[in-house]
């Protein structure tokens, strides 16, 4: 394959990314760009990993010596026979093929990772001492792809790199331009933001991946593609639950977990979810300025049931919740998002919160998204226990003013089974 020609397609593929921005016509549109930019990032990167392995090995040809031979998986940086490294690679030692196949053996047979590399650790890690090895660059790469490309949530939130426990003002993380008289007045409502704040902390989440999957693998490129599906399943899992209904303790804090005003809360009854009229009311607590970002988000069973089976008083389908082309269901065209995160109308508790309009670009997920990984034995079940540690934490750009009123709330309304 000519790589070098790869390069340049991948790379005008990504200019070309980069001037549809200015032409998006909403968010959902400029989201995709993003995304579609960040997987062009991970593909050149490799692209050009692969050129320098195939300059790396006719080097060493011309030298007479035999090249480095090579896992399945494209390694962001490489070593060579002569003991040499490239400038890369010393920026990241955790994408190298030596500490790529260091890490296999201490997860396989529990060789320890060598001393240099420890080191590194130490300087690098301070919060969470309870780790014996970082999860490999190549892993990690592939890991957060996936979990972009597939998380149904997780890719339409913020990522954000804030340092934990600094107070952060609303208005940082979520700016809005205001028309001001003259240039030393400060508006009203960028006051009340800059007042209202919200801090991050460091919370671990912990993935625990099965001895027998892993040491059921041979090569390096079939042990990382197997660490990668387990890592990919649990981290999604996680994530997605606490963006939803994380508590705050010792994990983000869910968007469903705020006290917010009373016109930002709808009740419904079995009688009337299933009404144009009460859809209707929803749809008119929703403000004007957020009109354009929000979406529904329920369970697939109260999607099913009380808005695509929506019939009227003769059994005729009303049509109220649809399908369109693109296999995205809408309601009063806004998309809806189903998860399995939330309870259904039908099992929710009165009280309970079954559904909720937000713009979910404004949960910010705080996490340089880096994975850690410990092996440990057992005694009480016999076994050898592999976990992997990521630290991060989450919420709304949602705070409070000097009055101790909630500012950031205008886009988040609540669905809630009504108290009988």
């Amino acid at each position: 394959m000519d790589y070098k020609k790869l390069l340049k397609e991948l790379t005008d593929k990504r200019a070309a990314k980069y001037q549809e921005i200015d032409t998006v016509a909403n968010r959902e549109a400029l989201d995709k760009i993003e995304l579609e930019i960040r997987k062009l990032d991970i593909q050149i990167k490799e692209t050009q990993a692969k050129i320098d392995e195939e300059e790396q090995r006719a080097a060493n040809e011309g030298r007479g010596q035999q090249a480095q031979p090579q896992g399945g998986f494209n390694p962001i940086g490489t070593y060579g026979t002569t003991g040499e490294t490239r400038s890369d690679e010393i920026e990241d030692i955790y994408g190298t093929m030596e500490y790529r196949q260091a890490f296999k053996d201490y997860i396989v047979k529990g060789t320890p990772i060598p001393q240099q590399y420890q080191e590194a650790r130490t300087a690098e890690l301070t919060t969470v001492g309870d780790v014996a090895a970082v999860i490999p660059t190549t892993i990690m790469n592939k890991v957060i792809e996936d979990m972009t490309v597939e998380g149904k949530i997780l890719n339409r939130i913020t990522q954000t790199g804030f340092q934990g426990g600094v107070a952060i003002p609303i208005s940082e993380v979520n700016p809005e331009a205001t028309w001001l008289s003259s240039e030393e007045e400060t508006s009203e409502e960028q006051k009340a933001k800059m007042k209202a704040k919200i801090t991050f902390a460091y919370h671990v989440l912990e993935a625990k991946i099965a001895l027998g999957l892993v040491t059921a693998t041979v090569s390096l490129s079939v042990f990382e593609t197997t660490i990668v599906k387990q890592l990919k399943k649990a981290m999604i899992r996680a994530l997605e639950t606490s963006i939803v209904a994380g508590t705050g303790s010792g994990q983000p804090l869910g968007f469903t977990k705020y006290t917010l005003p009373i016109e930002n809360v709808v009740e419904m009854t079995v009688d009337t979810i299933g009404t144009v009229t009460q859809w209707a009311e929803v749809e008119a607590a929703i403000p004007e300025v957020v009109e354009d970002s929000v979406i529904y988000i329920m369970s697939k069973a109260t999607w099913e049931k009380h808005l695509n089976g929506m019939t009227d008083t003769t059994g005729q389908k009303i049509g109220l919740g649809k399908i369109n082309e693109k296999g995205q269901k809408i309601l009063n065209g806004r998309e809806v998002l189903t998860t399995g995160k939330l309870p259904s109308f039908d099992t929710a508790k009165a009280g309970d919160i079954f559904g909720a309009l937000i713009d979910l670009s404004q949960y910010m997920l705080n996490s340089n998204l880096s994975m850690y990984y410990k092996k440990y034995f057992d005694e009480d079940k016999n076994k050898w226990i592999h976990k992997s540690l990521m630290i991060a934490d989450g919420q709304m750009a949602i705070g409070k003013d000097s009055e101790d009123k909630l500012v950031g709330a205008q886009g988040l309304i609540y669905l809630k089974k009504k108290v009988e």
